[in-house]
């Protein structure tokens, strides 16, 4: 029978594993790392090899740090610990972040005069701003794609003579400059509409009236108004005469995270140094694969086979583990009742009680499932301005007492999945930006470079290629006039898309269901409408490794039988 340790006896075994490591201990660690003790078994042979697996942990950190003291602190003390007892349901909850508008996310800013990037985290608490939000949201948008065209090679400026290439830089004109001068100039500018069916070509030093009777589309995407593009012409009287025009370059977002930097391109901080993003990778390819996405889009509450087909899928998942995220978004009404009736708001309340009554059905789903919740812009809450902020709590409370983890999130919002970052909007994209198109759309080529690949056999619609190219190279969710989208200006922000995301989710009912890859670069999927025929998505944003990376995620439409 083994002989349990007094508490002198203890404290002996400690500072001689300690000293034996070169390292002592301060007071307040002794007396946690003794309360920690308490707990396990209390015989000199158990008591060694948890302070060996302690110790080396400690030993490792310190020297990744960096760190010169020898003297192990509380803190210290009990980060390890905390670590050592983690268990995969731990990682897994770690693993996944959500950001939005109502939680205040962070805004990337570009400085132009220090030509630097700056997280503004302390960005949130306001819906309504003020002029200076309107014009510090389009010069943001304008200076974001101007300083990664500066990187590109073509635009870089040649230092020396002796080049290998014979190709000189691309010479971006400002407008202010274009006046007493002659000959073709490149110029990149937000395209304005000034007066009725005149449209102007603005940059933050000036704009100029643009004639595109004659202009050629140089590149696919969609010309809309508000967009930013790069536009080949000449000054004839006063009057920009455009030859060609098209969409700026795009920039991958590993180009991006490197030229932004790990801390300001990491909107969620989770990934402060290159250490802790090495520990997330390891993590990623030992629990990631594991994690699945269910998205769902129009979800029609007030509709019978809606929940009949709900109940359908929650029963074919509620086996599983880890359970997957399910991703719910709006319309979550095909008819909303009128606010003049007296019993409108416990309609709505309804619908999502009987929400909660088939994940009720399903105890294990109830307890431990994720559900996140987008609205659309027709959904019950403050008006159709985007980003839209989530469902009032007011419609929701019966289904957040009974489901144990209900994210009410704004559309769009931000997902973050061990190191992979996933925006998720319900817009309409497509229809948005056919109907604000002012030119002609180019013909796409699928051999070309720089269309979005497929993974599929089956053809997607061109208009929603052309869409995906506008988005991507634009780096916004949906570059169209304020008239037709309405944009909380101080909130554009949760609209970009720079650096670009491992992947958008996008419930557009505008097109068909459809999974497309820009550039090896950014999954881009729709799930359909699971109020038309109860088709949805499955989605595995880590699907393997190879050689020790983590690699392409796996995509899966699915349908209620």
């Amino acid at each position: 029978m083994t002989q349990e340790l007094s508490l002198p006896q203890q404290k002996r075994l400690i500072f001689t594993a300690f000293k034996k490591r070169g390292l002592s201990l301060a007071p307040p660690a002794l007396t946690a790392l003794i309360n920690i003790l308490k707990h396990q078994p209390n015989d000199s042979t158990s008591i060694s090899s948890i302070l060996t697996n302690i110790l080396d942990e400690i030993k490792e950190r310190l020297m990744e740090q960096d760190i010169p003291s020898l003297v192990v602190s509380s803190e210290l003390l009990q980060k390890v610990v905390v670590d050592m007892t983690r268990d995969e349901r731990d990682v897994m909850d770690e693993a996944m972040q959500l950001l939005d508008l109502k939680s205040g996310m962070p805004k990337l800013v570009y400085e132009p005069m220090k030509k630097r990037f700056t997280l503004d985290k302390n960005n949130g608490g306001r819906y309504f701003g003020d002029v200076d939000d309107k014009v510090d949201m389009l010069l943001q948008r304008y200076v974001l794609i101007h300083q990664r065209l500066m990187r590109n090679e073509a635009f870089k400026p040649r230092l020396t003579n002796a080049s290998s290439s014979t190709e000189e830089a691309v010479k971006i004109t400002p407008i202010e400059g274009l006046l007493g001068t002659s000959g073709t100039k490149i110029l990149l500018g937000m395209i304005v509409q000034v007066e009725e069916g005149r449209y102007y070509l603005e940059d933050p030093s000036a704009q100029v009236l643009m004639d595109l009777s004659e202009a050629e589309v140089s590149s696919e995407g969609f010309i809309t108004e508000n967009s930013i593009c790069l536009v080949e012409g000449e000054m004839l009287e006063g009057v920009l005469k455009v030859q060609t025009i098209g969409q700026p370059i795009y920039e991958s977002r590993t180009e991006a995270i490197d030229a932004i930097g790990l801390q300001n391109s990491d909107i969620f901080g989770a990934i402060p140094t290159l250490s802790e993003l090495a520990k997330l990778n390891e993590q990623e390819i030992k629990h990631g694969p594991e994690g699945d996405f269910i998205i769902l889009s129009d979800v029609h509450l007030d509709d019978i086979r809606v929940l009949e087909n709900l109940t359908k899928l929650l029963e074919g998942f509620q086996d599983y583990d880890p359970l997957p995220v399910f991703v719910l978004m709006g319309d979550f009404a095909s008819k909303y009742p009128s606010a003049h009736l007296p019993n409108a708001n416990s309609i709505i309340t309804g619908f999502f009680d009987d929400l909660a009554s088939i994940i009720c059905k399903f105890p294990k789903i109830a307890k431990e499932g994720r559900f996140i919740l987008v609205p659309s812009q027709n959904d019950p809450g403050l008006g159709s301005i985007l980003p839209r902020p989530p469902i009032p709590n007011f419609f929701t409370s019966g289904l957040r007492s009974k489901v144990k983890h209900v994210h009410l999130a704004s559309n769009p919002c931000r997902l973050r999945y061990f190191s992979k970052e996933l925006v998720i909007g319900r817009v309409n994209v497509l229809s948005q930006l056919r109907r604000n198109c002012i030119l002609p759309l180019l013909t796409m080529d699928s051999d070309q470079d720089d269309s979005p690949k497929k993974d599929k056999n089956d053809a997607t619609n061109p208009l929603v290629n052309h869409a995906i190219k506008t988005m991507l190279d634009q780096g916004h969710l949906c570059p169209v006039p304020l008239s037709s989208l309405p944009i909380y200006w101080q909130n554009d922000h949760i609209m970009r898309l720079y650096p670009p995301p491992d992947a958008i989710i996008l419930g557009d009912k505008s097109s068909e269901r459809y999974y497309e890859t820009y550039k090896s670069d950014c999954d881009v999927m729709n799930p359909g409408s699971f109020c038309a025929d109860g088709g949805f998505l499955v989605f595995r944003p880590i699907d393997f490794e190879y050689k020790g990376a983590p690699m392409k995620s796996e995509v899966e439409f699915s349908q209620i039988e």
